[in-house]
């Protein structure tokens, strides 16, 4: 056999690794190239674990900082969401990167971040620009005016890591509910379509195929779309969205995510979820475009509109950031590989407890100083 005849066979027999030298490799390399000319444009030499970022004033080797990226970025994107509500408490606890800056830091990376999980989740056919549409279009309105609440009210790094406690501790409540038996008998859609997908892998596995994720014939199909509502069908099932309803929910958490610097899916995931119930294989059609539009517009809005507005300078550490996203990229892409094996059961309580631990921490560190730094 030729070395030609091998090389396609085995592509071939692994689409994943083609998938991934065609696809992510070249946007991770591409960050990371970034990442080291803003260290040098900023600082004019490369920061890291001797030298300080200029705007985070803190020292961090880059492996570090690409590590943080990768394990935010996976966890996060299981449940359909960027890295930011994990990445910006890890910044600003362990790292001490505690100024205004850290929130348009932290929007690099959940601007960057989904784009991994984004063509993963294209390819698995979980895509429909319609259904994201008025989300997106509410966050590109409330996404600018966030960053002012952040400059003027939550400038001070204590009050701000309170707010932030809030938003982990209320995402904490969340996961854990959601694997109740209340939770499960009210959202009798999400359970439906796990029942479906679970006696698939089970039929599966036993005609000796190796489960590969979603059916082939799975897609998220636009049926019907006007001003008022969005209809769409996926796998048997159809689903009708209010259009000044999504329109209102991205405004409301495009406002609210930009001013912490998050990308927004910690608080879109559980309202879509309880409103609609719609199941998350399905939801992150809608979150990941969400959140890379809620994020590019809120760090526009933090370096340029605020500034020009307001005087007060909030501008990014771009290495820092983008040092993250390099990671964080290549995390949401696993995590949309196998997003579809790991049982929720484990997942949402796993996650559910570290983010509530850390969430009440804050919450109690602001009232009541405690013996150890958060």
């Amino acid at each position: 056999m030729r070395e030609s005849e091998v090389g396609a066979v085995t592509e071939d027999a692994h689409p994943i690794v083609k998938e991934f030298i065609r696809e992510q490799l070249p946007m991770i390399v591409g960050v990371f190239a970034l990442a080291i000319m803003a260290g040098f444009l900023q600082n004019g030499s490369l920061p890291g674990a001797d030298r300080a970022f200029p705007v985070a004033g803190v020292c961090v080797p880059i492996w570090h900082l690409v590590w943080v990226g990768i394990w935010t970025g996976y966890t996060m994107g299981l449940v359909g969401e960027a890295s930011g509500i994990f990445s910006l408490p890890y910044s600003m606890s362990i790292l001490q990167f505690t100024g205004v800056a850290v929130s348009p830091t932290s929007l690099i990376t959940t601007f960057l971040n989904p784009f991994g999980a984004l063509l993963g989740y294209r390819r698995e056919k979980q895509w429909n620009l319609d259904f994201a549409l008025w989300l997106c279009v509410g966050a590109l309105v409330g996404s600018p005016i966030g960053p002012f609440i952040r400059v003027y009210w939550f400038h001070d790094a204590e009050p701000f890591k309170m707010v932030i406690g809030c938003a982990l501790l209320a995402m904490a409540i969340h996961l854990w509910i959601q694997i109740t038996p209340w939770y499960l008998a009210r959202t009798v859609r999400q359970r439906l379509f796990k029942e479906k997908f679970d006696r698939m892998k089970e039929e599966g596995r036993k005609a000796g195929r190796v489960p590969a994720g979603l059916p082939e014939d799975f897609r998220i199909i636009t049926l019907r779309k006007s001003l008022k509502s969005v209809t769409i069908s996926y796998w048997g099932e159809e689903q009708t969205f209010s259009v000044p309803l999504m329109f209102g929910i991205g405004l409301f958490v495009g406002v609210v995510a930009s001013a912490m610097g998050v990308g927004g899916g910690f608080m879109l995931v559980p309202i879509m979820a309880t409103i609609y119930g719609v199941p998350m294989y399905v939801l992150v059609a809608a979150t990941i475009p969400f959140v890379i539009v809620l994020s590019i517009t809120g760090l526009i809005s933090y370096v340029i509109t605020v500034p020009m507005l307001t005087g007060v300078s909030a501008s990014p550490d771009w290495a820092f950031g983008l040092f993250i996203a390099s990671g964080a990229i290549l995390g949401a892409w696993v995590a949309s590989k196998t997003q579809k094996f790991i049982p929720e059961r484990y997942l949402k309580p796993m996650l559910g407890s570290i983010t509530g631990l850390i969430g009440i921490l804050y919450i109690v560190n602001y009232f009541c100083q405690l013996p150890f730094k958060v």
